[in-house]
């Protein structure tokens, strides 16, 4: 009989985590489309593979369960309830439920996240539960420290895994960023735990975007010169760029300007123009007759000619838009010469 057990044991807990995953949408553990046939393939290759450890243990456990006497039995059914349980555990967004209870921000992601090994170990362990109700006296249970010690000793593992972690956050954690409607400007969202209304908040702020390691400054962004880091204590929002959960905005530009703190999802382009926007405006300026490239020249000369331009520590950031702009001018009007060699404006130095 207990050959029997075992034959049906295989031919439904093997496929059971596959066909709910399946029926969930869940994708295969590789990216590799459906997790229907990914899980069911017990191959390295496949997700199937990270089924076979909580498989062949359950397994051995549904074999050898009838043989035992009541002690032996419910100190097995004790172990299967505490593996059921950290399946369980597993398959719950612990670490952003802890980080909620943390910050004291509403949780608002979803409940359950995709999480193969819980699935497996969740499945496991049930069916193992179903298949061995009735193999040994009672009691189902022993109310001992032992069998205490078994029910929780498994849930320790993802108890363990999503708390450290949670508390173990960095401070700030750059979320999703977008461009804004002119050229340079830039927007990042970040999430923090911290409280955004404590004393020290902006000065450790502030201090997190000077970190190269973070790129959260428009010096450390080619492309960047004028940026709006908003700060929210939703994870979900920061990855969503949700605005309407910002608390505040730091304004920070590349050309020297003092940061600004804004309430909200503050403005921070429309008091500013960066250099490309004043270069911009200066090509605009000139005479709409001179070929596009000479005009773009000729006002990058102008504007490099009469501005102060911020200066960075060595190490301390990318080149500058401005300092890319102007420092590249002698190469601009080498290039130049050889299309317009009677151009008589190219033949002053072009700093």
């Amino acid at each position: 009989m207990s050959k029997l057990r075992l034959l049906l044991w295989i031919l439904i807990a093997w496929p059971l985590p596959a066909l709910i995953a399946g029926a969930l949408g869940w994708e295969g553990v590789w990216g590799s489309g459906s997790a229907l046939k990914d899980y069911l393939i017990p191959i390295p290759v496949a997700g199937g593979a990270l089924h076979v450890p909580s498989f062949v243990v359950t397994g051995i456990i549904v074999l050898l369960m009838p043989g035992l006497g009541a002690v032996g039995a419910a100190r097995l059914r004790a172990l299967l309830v505490g593996l059921a349980l950290a399946g369980v555990l597993w398959l719950l967004n612990l670490h952003d439920l802890w980080l909620a209870q943390q910050t004291g921000v509403k949780f608002s992601a979803s409940l359950w996240q995709q999480n193969p090994l819980g699935l497996f170990l969740a499945c496991d362990a049930v069916m193992a539960l179903v298949f061995t109700a009735g193999a040994a006296p009672r009691p189902w249970l022993r109310l001992d420290v032992l069998t205490l010690i078994l029910l929780l000793l498994s849930t320790a593992l993802p108890l363990g895994m999503a708390k450290p972690r949670a508390s173990a956050d960095p401070p700030f954690r750059a979320g999703m960023s977008q461009r804004g409607e002119m050229r340079g400007d830039e927007i990042l969202m970040v999430f923090t735990r911290l409280d955004t209304r404590a004393a020290d908040f902006r000065r450790l702020a502030e201090a997190w975007t000077e970190d190269l390691a973070a790129m959260a400054h428009p010096r450390f962004h080619i492309d960047a010169e004028d940026m709006a880091v908003m700060f929210t204590r939703n994870r979900e929002a920061a990855q969503r760029l949700d605005r309407a959960q910002v608390e505040f905005t730091l304004c920070l530009y590349e050309d020297g300007a003092a940061p600004q703190w804004l309430q909200g999802a503050g403005d921070c382009f429309s008091g500013h123009a960066g250099f490309s926007e004043r270069l911009a405006r200066a090509a605009a300026a000139r005479p709409q007759d001179e070929p596009a490239e000479l005009r773009h020249y000729l006002a990058a000369r102008e504007l490099c000619a009469r501005e102060k331009f911020a200066a960075v520590e060595s190490g301390r950031g990318l080149q500058l838009t401005s300092a890319f702009v102007c420092d590249g001018l002698p190469r601009r009007r080498g290039e130049l010469l050889q299309k317009f060699p009677d151009e008589s404006r190219l033949q002053a130095p072009a700093r």
